[in-house]
C-alpha cells in the first residue's frame, strides 16, 4: 500500500478516537493482568500492572509501545541480574550497598541517548531487587518474572488489538503543517501592507506539529522497516519544514508603503503560483489526492528568471529612497526564491519515501510469483 494513499475507514476510526481506544486498550491489559493473577496467583504481580501503565500510559502507538517494552525488558534482566548476584555474593550489609550504590552511579552516567530508559530501568530494577538487603532470591527474581509478563502483555495488546499506528499519526501531523504553511502564505498575499491576522500562531501550530513528528520517528523505525531505512530521509524532511516556518516568519516581518504597492504585486503574483503548488502537495500527503503532484520542470530556475524580471531595473535616480526600495524588493524576492527551493526539497523527500514502497511493493510482487 503506498505511503499516502488515503486510510481505510476502520483505521481512520481508530484514529479519530485514538484516545478512547487507547483508554479501552489500556483497561484491557490490566484485566489479562489481573485474570492471570487470579488463575496462578503469581507473587508480586502488582509489578505487572505498574509495568503495564507505565509502558503504554504515554506510548499508544505500536511502535513506541514495542521500543519502551523491549527496553524495559533488557533494563530489567541487566538490573535484576546484577541485583541478584549481590544478593547471592554479598553477605555484609554495607558491601552490599556499597556495591548497589556503584552500579546505579555507572548507569546514571551511562543514561543518555536512545536508549537512556533501559539504563533508567536497570537502575531502578537494582534497587527493587535488593530492597531492604534481606537476601530473599525468590523475592528479587518473582519481582523480575512480573515485569517482564506486563511487558509481554503490552505488547500483545498493543499488536493485536485495535492497534494505533505511528505512521498514520506522523502523516496527519506532517498534512497539518503542510496545510498551515500553505494558508499563512495565502494569507500573507492576499493581506498586502498588514500582517495576517493569527498568522503567528499558526506557524506555531505548524512547529508544534513537526516537532510531534520528530517525536514519532523512533516509533516509525519500529513499526516499518522500510522507514526505518529511512530514517535520515525522515529527518530531512522535519527539518525542511522548519526551514519554510521560519521563512514565513521573514515574510510576515515585511512592510512597504502604499506607492510601492505595484511594484510588491508583482513579486507576489509569482508567487502564488507557489503557493497553488504548496495547496496541492498539502492534499496529496493527506489522501485527497491519489497522486503526487508533479512541479514544473526546473521550477527553481523559472521562479529565479521570473523573480528577476520583476526586480528594478538600472534607474537614473539614484536617490537613497529609490536604492532602498531596491534593496527591499530584491530581499523580497529573494524569500519567495528561497521558499520555492525549499518547496523542492520538501517534494524531493516524499519522493524518496514513495519510491521506498515502491520498492518494498515491488519485492512483495516477485516473492509471490510461483517458479
Amino acid at each position: 500500500m503506498p505511503l499516502f494513499a488515503r486510510a481505510s475507514a476502520f483505521a481512520d476510526f481508530i484514529y479519530r478516537h485514538s484516545r478512547a481506544v487507547h483508554t479501552v486498550k489500556l483497561a484491557l491489559a490490566l484485566f489479562i493482568a489481573a485474570a492471570i493473577n487470579t488463575i496462578w496467583s503469581l507473587p508480586h504481580f502488582v509489578w505487572s500492572m505498574v509495568t503495564i501503565v507505565i509502558i503504554m500510559m504515554g506510548l499508544p502507538q505500536v511502535g513506541g509501545a514495542i521500543e519502551k517494552s523491549l527496553q524495559r525488558a533488557v533494563g530489567t534482566c541487566l538490573g535484576s541480574a546484577y541485583g541478584v548476584s549481590l544478593v547471592i555474593l554479598m553477605n555484609g550489609y554495607w558491601d552490599l550497598m556499597g556495591l548497589l550504590i556503584l552500579g546505579v552511579s555507572i548507569v546514571c552516567y551511562l543514561n543518555a541517548g536512545r536508549y537512556s530508559y533501559a539504563y533508567l530501568v536497570a537502575g531502578f530494577t537494582m534497587i527493587i531487587v535488593i530492597g531492604d538487603a534481606n537476601h530473599d532470591t525468590s523475592e528479587a527474581l518473582w519481582r523480575t518474572a512480573n515485569i517482564l509478563i506486563g511487558c509481554v502483555i503490552a505488547v500483545l495488546v498493543s499488536l493485536f488489538v485495535l492497534p494505533i499506528k505511528a505512521k498514520q499519526d506522523w502523516r496527519a501531523q506532517l498534512a497539518s503543517s503542510l496545510k498551515i504553511m500553505t494558508q499563512v502564505l495565502e494569507q500573507h498575499l492576499n493581506a498586502g501592507q498588514e500582517e495576517p491576522e493569527n498568522a503567528r500562531k499558526s506557524l506555531e501550530t505548524a512547529m508544534k506539529a513537526v516537532l510531534a513528528q520528530k517525536k514519532l520517528l523512533f516509533s516509525l523505525e519500529w513499526e516499518s522497516q522500510t522507514l526505518k531505512k529511512e530514517a535520515q530521509t525522515l529527518t530531512e524532511l522535519a527539518n525542511k519544514q522548519i526551514r519554510v516556518i521560519t521563512l514565513l516568519e521573514l515574510l510576515l516581518l515585511t512592510r512597504w508603503k502604499a506607492e510601492e504597492d505595484a511594484a510588491y504585486a508583482r513579486v507576489k503574483q509569482v508567487a502564488s503560483g507557489l503557493q497553488r503548488e504548496f495547496a496541492y502537495l498539502a492534499d496529496y500527503v493527506a489522501g485527497n489526492t491519489p497522486d503526487c503532484p508533479k512541479l514544473p520542470l526546473g521550477l527553481g530556475y523559472q521562479l529565479q528568471q521570473q523573480l528577476l524580471k520583476q526586480l528594478p531595473s538600472e534607474s537614473s535616480d539614484d536617490s537613497p529612497e529609490a536604492a532602498h526600495q531596491d534593496f527591499a524588493l530584491s530581499g523580497y524576492s529573494w524569500l519567495i526564491y528561497q521558499l520555492a527551493q525549499a518547496l523542492l526539497a520538501i517534494h524531493g523527500e516524499l519522493a524518496s519515501l514513495d519510491l521506498a514502497y515502491k520498492r518494498k511493493a515491488s519485492a512483495q510482487r516477485q516473492l509471490d510469483i510461483p517458479e
